[in-house]
């Protein structure tokens, strides 16, 4: 593959991973308005970002899964198509129903490439560099989260609500044709074994009630009737899909490559970061209007500190990650959260404008240095027949990390009520030595996934000896 060719696939898929994020966001501050132009209930209207984010997550495996069987560039080329199709398609809804139904057809598409991206990554480029590619597309990521509640904002000021669908196709077209064009057809033929339906089907219903219960877990109740037959129903689930697995002769996910602890402690170390990240984005923005008492606009600029910092340090620590062990990487970025955690528990109210910003930086460039140099660790040892169902696997990792990361921050400052009281400076401390608890587990399991490696190395050294 050429320089040039290599170039403009990197795009398409950047283009693709800041798609996905920038759609996410672009709605929520228009749910509101929604709810005046199609005459509906807001709890119905949330479904806009809900129902996108929730069919995202539950078939990003499945999708990953399609890729190995398929062709990732088969999956990821035609996700761009349908998400382009069905985003023109949803700014003519004429009903709540008509726009709920194509959302979901746009979130399909998303899935479709969100799960074949990383993939595409670890196949198609050499070694040397893939943890490069990977950070600059966690760089695409993070622009994708920043940008899309600001033009979401823009909109609802300025324009029509169709425009929340329709800004992004003239991008999404622009990926769509540099796709198909630049990203080679180098695909595996089509497997002769069939595919786990059932396992595929179990997991995509116990994913989607997970997320629904933690999604909703505070404003329900977590002792409420229906939370507990939410819970009830996932651990049901949860045990179907295993009895089913393990009498498969392919099973839907390939458990062999869960018991590396390369794989499995990667895995972990991404779903925790993501916690980590939306405890502090998702909570801080209220301790800065409700007890720093600054000015939206001021708490928009100053919460940027996070994914501008994101963006630099991700394509560094990708280049780094290619060239030098990634282990201490990992530690760094954990452990940089890990402060920015510790010094919010222990001085939140007594932190100026400066420090709070340099805060957020530091979290920024934690997460930074996390995310490439993890994916390219967890794909380095996965067989590449594996690799669409783990890159899903560690697309949904991210997915649902955002989504416990938010309610956790949420559930720790409003209780079990919607209706509580203010929050109180003792409740954001909770919530940020929680997150200091949580990164400490990502480091514990992180030095113990390095020691059984090394154990594991001196074993297969002492035996080739």
């Amino acid at each position: 593959m050429s320089q040039r060719q290599r170039f403009f696939m990197m795009i398409a898929i950047c283009l693709g991973a800041f798609l996905s994020h920038f759609t996410a966001g672009i709605v929520n501050v228009s749910l509101p308005q929604f709810t005046y132009i199609f005459q509906t209930e807001l709890a119905i209207a949330q479904w806009i970002t809900t129902g996108y984010l929730l069919v995202i997550a539950s078939l990003l495996p499945f999708m990953g899964k399609l890729g190995d069987r398929y062709g990732h560039r088969v999956l990821h080329n035609y996700g761009f198509l349908l998400f382009t199709v069905s985003s023109v398609l949803v700014a003519f809804s004429t009903t709540i129903t008509m726009l709920l139904m194509l959302r979901i057809v746009q979130a399909i598409g998303a899935a479709m490439f969100q799960a074949t991206n990383i993939a595409l990554i670890a196949i198609l480029l050499p070694k040397e560099m893939r943890g490069r590619a990977m950070g600059i597309m966690s760089t695409a990521v993070a622009l994708g989260g920043m940008t899309g509640p600001i033009a979401g904002g823009m909109i609802a000021s300025w324009l029509s609500w169709e425009w929340l669908f329709l800004i992004h196709v003239p991008v999404a077209i622009l990926a769509t044709g540099l796709a198909f064009r630049y990203i080679p057809s180098l695909e595996q033929t089509r497997r002769t074994r069939s595919l786990d339906l059932v396992g595929a089907g179990l997991f995509m219903l116990l994913v989607s009630l997970v997320i629904t219960a933690i999604s909703n877990g505070n404003r329900w109740g977590w002792a409420s009737e229906g939370m507990l037959i939410l819970i009830g129903g996932v651990l049901v689930l949860a045990w179907a899909f295993v009895w089913w697995e393990r009498g498969q002769s392919v099973p839907f996910l390939p458990m062999a490559v869960f018991r590396l602890s390369a794989v499995s402690s990667g895995l972990f170390i991404s779903f925790t970061s993501f916690v980590l990240a939306n405890l502090v984005l998702v909570v801080l923005p209220f301790y800065l209007l409700d007890q720093a008492h600054v000015s939206p606009l001021t708490a928009g600029y100053m919460m940027t500190a996070y994914p501008l910092l994101l963006a630099l340090t991700g394509p560094f620590s990708g280049w780094a990650s290619d060239r030098y062990r990634v282990r201490p990487l990992i530690f760094a970025g954990l452990g940089a959260m890990g402060a920015g955690m510790t010094v919010l528990a222990i001085w939140l109210e007594a932190l100026s404008t400066v420090e709070i910003i340099a805060v957020l930086a530091l979290a920024g460039a934690g997460m930074g240095l996390i995310a490439s140099p993890n994916n390219s660790y967890i794909m380095r040892h996965v067989p590449m027949e594996h690799a669409g169902a783990i890159g899903g696997m560690i697309a949904l990792t991210r997915n649902a990390g955002m989504v416990v990361g938010a309610a956790l921050g949420l559930g720790m400052m409003n209780g079990d009520s919607s209706q509580a009281a203010q929050p109180t400076i003792d409740a954001y401390r909770a919530v940020f030595e929680a997150g200091g608890l949580i990164c400490l587990s990502g480091l514990f399991v992180w030095w113990y996934a390095g020691r059984l490696e090394r154990k594991k190395k001196r074993g297969t050294e002492v035996e080739k000896a």
